[in-house]
């Protein structure tokens, strides 16, 4: 693994592809849509794509917003704006008209890609209610009262709206001669890169920025799951999140592995994929395993030809995790845990770690990022075993939230420590475990109490699938737990159950005192669930007297 790293210090991921381009020329890249390239094809549609953008006049540390499903427009695009040294915004392609409003206000895109429709979901009608003034405007002239930073609006679609430059438009108009070249001489690696405005499910987005240097942690989970040139990794995880940028997209660039695309999670669909491409390699959260590992095709599927796959997001049962592993026919099943700020792996399993240590979201550091736990109260460092803050400060942090110095100060210290929210320990291994959220934290007679633990804990019942426990007030105590369940199909269970199971089995303060049975939970556009929406319902049904106490 080091080797390889070594190599891509001060290399940027446009150097990066013109590398693979040359010693993987002939090997399938993109994959699973119809529109399938070589490394050496996709380098040169990328030279293509770079050069359209310099003929619209888009240049060194301009900003390019990317308003479309992974696809190979998406991944062109991307890597077009790193050869040239612009820094790509992407946008949700699930987010309403004001959440994409306020990504194209904030992020001062100077050019935009686009589709016209997804989903049923109409972008042209949305970008109409975003500029009005759009309508009757040339495209080469551009002048938009609530975006003037946007010059230019490319439409991959067949029919572009009013002031819409075509895609094939856009790809006829070549730059001067050698301003590729030169442009291309311009950029390094501790340039801008990418910008991923987080789901802000407690605020407004904030755009973290990351420089070139983020391909080499991307890189390293490439590695981590074994990652070879000719390996075929599955890219659904949607490319607008740093999951589906940093755990597929670019370790199958560095590495020379193939990218086999979706548009959207379909589950009978990446089976088939699965089979068709011999996919190697892929990931998500606990969601997709489930929903792969429960498909009535999966018995006709052959899935063979996975290696490995990394898990995130939350632990998983050992049941469920060695399920996981048996229905899919995976070699290794990894659990990893980061966070935008950060690059998103702080930490991966090692390869021959136990199926014990992996199901917990227990692995060692990954890369070159200190950590250490810090006391929220006195900022001391805490002990092996001990709970506490995650703080993180190295190469894998990210610069900074974009035109947000005040949460930038409040999110990274003067010396460099990215405060990351959530609770964590080490132990003597160093290996680091998560046992919370800083904000999900409640205080129950005085004691601090981590819903992580509880929903470990119930998710140890046969008849509970998923559990999300939150604080709610409380006269006596000050707060007590709330736990929503969500229970396993034919699995009948009471409140009083849930308790029962509880009870004797981890600390009292710790028991939840209400209960609340429920078929899903709200989710981010990501599969995130909405933490703090359930809190908020969590109160007002304890305040109207919806929700009794169980004890």
């Amino acid at each position: 693994m080091d080797e390889i790293i070594r190599k891509l210090e001060g290399v940027t991921l446009g150097q990066a592809l013109r590398r693979s381009a040359r010693d993987h020329a002939q090997r399938p890249f993109i994959m699973g849509v119809e529109q399938r390239m070589t490394f050496a094809a996709f380098d040169r549609w990328v030279d293509d794509i770079a050069g359209g953008l310099l003929a619209r006049g888009v240049r060194h540390g301009d900003h390019v917003a990317i308003w479309l499903a992974n696809s190979p427009h998406w991944v062109g695009v991307f890597c077009a704006c790193a050869r040239i040294g612009a820094v790509l915004v992407p946008i949700n392609t699930r987010y309403k008209t004001e959440e994409a409003a306020y990504i194209l206000e904030r992020s001062d895109a100077r050019l935009l890609v686009m589709t016209r429709q997804l989903w049923n979901i109409d972008y042209y009608a949305m970008l109409e209610r975003i500029a009005p003034d759009l309508a009757g405007q040339s495209p080469d002239t551009l002048s938009l009262s609530r975006l003037p930073a946007l010059r230019t609006i490319i439409s991959i679609a067949n029919q572009p709206a009013a002031g819409m430059v075509a895609w094939n438009a856009f790809m006829a108009h070549a730059p001067q001669p050698g301003a590729l070249a030169a442009a291309e001489q311009q950029v390094h690696d501790s340039d801008r890169l990418f910008i991923c405005f987080t789901s802000g499910t407690t605020g407004k987005p904030k755009g973290a920025m990351h420089s070139h240097r983020s391909i080499k942690q991307a890189t390293r989970v490439g590695l981590a799951l074994h990652t070879e040139a000719g390996d075929r990794m599955l890219g659904h995880m949607p490319f607008y999140h740093v999951a589906g940028t940093y755990m597929a997209l670019v370790p199958a660039i560095t590495l020379g592995a193939g990218l086999v695309l979706m548009e959207e999670w379909n589950a009978d669909h990446a089976l088939e994929l699965i089979e068709r491409e011999k996919v190697t390699i892929f990931g998500g959260i606990p969601t997709h395993f489930h929903d792969l590992a429960e498909r009535p095709a999966l018995v006709q599927r052959d899935t063979s030809s996975l290696k490995s796959a990394w898990i995130g997001g939350s632990p998983v049962m050992e049941a469920t995790f060695a399920h996981y592993l048996k229905s899919l026919r995976l070699q290794k099943l990894l659990s990893t845990y980061g966070m935008t700020e950060n690059t998103i792996s702080t930490t991966f399993n090692a390869w021959d770690d136990p199926i014990e240590v992996c199901c917990q979201n227990k692995a060692p550091l990954l890369g070159k990022c200190e950590v250490k736990i810090v006391d929220t109260e006195t900022l001391g460092d805490k002990a092996v075993g001990e709970d506490g803050e995650i703080w993180c400060r190295g190469e894998t942090v990210m610069l900074g939230y974009y035109k947000d110095p005040d949460a930038t100060r409040q999110a990274i210290t003067d010396d460099g420590w990215l405060r990351t929210g959530d609770i964590g320990r080490f132990d003597a291994q160093g290996y680091l475990s998560i046992t919370g959220r800083l904000k999900d934290m409640f205080k129950t007679g005085g004691t601090n109490a981590y819903p992580v633990e509880i929903e470990q804990h119930l998710a140890l019942h046969p008849a509970i699938a998923q559990s999300v426990v939150v604080g709610v007030p409380d006269q006596r105590l000050d707060e007590v737990g709330f736990a929503y369940v969500q229970l396993r199909p034919n699995a009948p269970l009471s409140p009083s159950d849930v308790v029962a199971h509880c009870r004797g089995q981890i600390a009292n303060y710790k028991v939840p005192h209400y209960v609340c049975f429920a078929a899903d939970f709200p989710r981010t556009s990501t599969g995130k669930i909405m933490r703090a929406e359930l809190a908020r319902q969590a109160c007002e049904d304890v305040a109207a007297g919806r929700i009794q106490k169980v004890i």
